[in-house]
């Protein structure tokens, strides 16, 4: 898979867009639907397993949460 010199990720798993915009999908390993709320109180909804972080405080939170993993985007 090819690679990028600033984003060290994968080019499937690219988080980059525009002015700190982003858009990684995560696979919840713990549950089929959720619903996660961010500390400004901003909530982010797991369907089907599976989430969308458009913005760094949500990529954040998912990287770091243990039932969340990276997935590729079928690009």
């Amino acid at each position: 898979m090819p690679q990028d010199e600033e984003n060290p990720l994968p080019a499937r798993l690219a988080v980059a867009t525009a002015a700190g915009r982003v858009s990684v999908t995560f696979r919840d390993k713990a549950f089929k639907s959720r619903t996660l709320v961010l500390a400004d109180g901003r909530t982010l909804a797991v369907e089907k397993s599976t989430v969308t972080a458009s913005d760094q405080e949500q990529l954040a939170l998912l990287d770091r949460h243990p039932d969340f993993e990276r997935v590729a985007d079928g690009a």
